[in-house]
């Protein structure tokens, strides 16, 4: 009889163990999703494919730009989802693609706060750098340092990043894009 109850104590034990190691994973894998959200998805999912940029990389540089505040504004001026410089969106609106048959540049709505039309032109700025320097790191160090810094960076041998908050900004998005690939794009 004892041996019976220590065997009922062990698999009652046993299965609160199990229980509660499931309801920790679930959690761990709840917060994951919460931390990591695809907010906006159908225009990351248009302009990523339209530009060729991964959608993992947009979702990120939102991410760490400006947490998925659209009205987020940096110290130094940056504003939106992808914290666009306000000289680099009125410089992107002029030189994309045309959009329609008509020939013309038409916007819907200039407003850079525009969730839309920020991830659009957040997106394309990515595909230029990523095209110019031929590495996702160099173009996250464009995107945050500016293109005329990483030119001269890459003159100089050996190649590093000058800038402490580039460098800082640079492996936080690494971190962050790994996890936004691991969770929905394996």
């Amino acid at each position: 009889m004892l041996r019976e109850f220590n065997r009922k104590k062990i698999f009652f034990v046993a299965f609160i163990a199990l229980l509660m190691l499931g309801i920790i994973t679930f959690i761990v894998w709840l917060w994951q999703y919460i931390a990591y959200p695809q907010k906006y998805k159908e225009y990351v999912v248009r302009y990523a494919n339209e530009y060729g940029v991964p959608e993992y990389i947009v979702y990120s540089v939102i991410k760490v730009e400006s947490g998925f505040d659209k009205g987020a504004v940096s110290k130094k001026g940056a504003c939106g989802l992808m914290q666009l410089m306000p000289e680099t969106y009125e410089w992107l609106l002029e030189i994309m693609p045309l959009e329609n048959v008509s020939g013309k540049n038409e916007v819907k709505e200039r407003d850079i706060f525009n969730e839309e039309e920020n991830i659009k032109c957040g997106t394309y700025y990515l595909s230029i750098l990523y095209k110019k320097y031929g590495s996702w790191e160099l173009a996250f160090c464009a995107y945050n340092a500016g293109t005329g810094n990483v030119d001269k960076w890459l003159k100089e041998k050996p190649f590093y990043i000058r800038f402490s908050e580039t460098q800082k900004y640079v492996n936080k998005l690494k971190v962050v894009t790994s996890k936004y690939k691991s969770l929905y794009y394996k």
